[in-house]
């Protein structure tokens, strides 16, 4: 079942992850859950924000990135799920879910919403989600060795069905990322298709090099990455 939650729509226009957050929310000195860490990256941004961040990231595999002395005592990385957040009831500012609630497997994606609700402060705690949209180049690049439409899909069905319950408000924000590379090579050998263990033959057949060579302009090839956010607040 497809249901999707009407609800209001702003564009920030073109933006990076941590510039889309500098549009809508301050949070220095706020404590936040960055749900998915990955490379750590994003908590990093956060927490050069000013923001005391815990980063959760459930593959063991993952070695915690080095932090710049400035922000050493705001992350904290530890290994978790999203559906079994390692706070208190009540602990936390804010909850990321930065392009990581589509990897939470299908039967979990409710209960880590639960979560989130459950870890936040009741007065002024938010819930921060972006998912990808399947209608940018890049996703339709990655499509024939990756596809993740069903997974975006049941995504925000969880979002419609979940969170749209748990919080008074909500609103949905777009705003647009670009992925550059400055040849093929670049591309197939970047450190996601490692992550992904994506075999070299799968990603390297002429349906993938057509759609990457389409992305050509004068100094690169580029590819639009449109983001959906969406913004929940408050007790329902």
């Amino acid at each position: 079942m497809n249901v999707e939650t009407r609800i209001s729509s702003t564009d920030l226009g073109e933006a990076s992850h941590i510039e889309a957050v500098d549009k809508l929310l301050k949070i220095d000195g706020r404590f936040v859950v960055d749900v998915g860490s990955g490379d750590g990256g994003f908590a990093k941004a956060l927490a050069k924000r000013g923001a005391r961040v815990l980063a959760i990231e459930p593959d063991e595999r993952d070695v915690p990135p080095d932090l710049p002395p400035e922000i050493k005592d705001r992350v904290t990385f530890e290994c978790a799920g999203g559906e079994a957040i390692p706070l208190n009831d009540g602990e936390a500012n804010g909850v990321f879910f930065n392009r990581s609630l589509h990897h939470i497997p299908e039967d979990l994606m409710d209960q880590a919403l639960g979560e989130a609700k459950r870890v936040l402060n009741s007065e002024d705690g938010f819930l921060y989600v972006i998912e990808p949209d399947m209608s940018g180049a890049w996703s339709q690049l990655m499509k024939p060795f990756h596809d993740e439409t069903e997974v975006r899909r049941l995504a925000l069905e969880a979002l419609d069905r979940t969170a749209s319950r748990l919080f008074a408000d909500a609103h949905e924000y777009w705003y647009m990322t670009w992925m550059r590379f400055k040849d093929f090579e670049a591309f197939a050998t970047q450190p996601m298709m490692r992550k992904l263990r994506m075999p070299v033959q799968d990603v390297e057949t002429s349906e993938v090099r057509s759609l990457f060579d389409a992305g050509e302009t004068s100094d690169s090839f580029a590819f639009s990455h449109p983001m959906r956010l969406r913004l929940y607040r408050g007790a329902a």
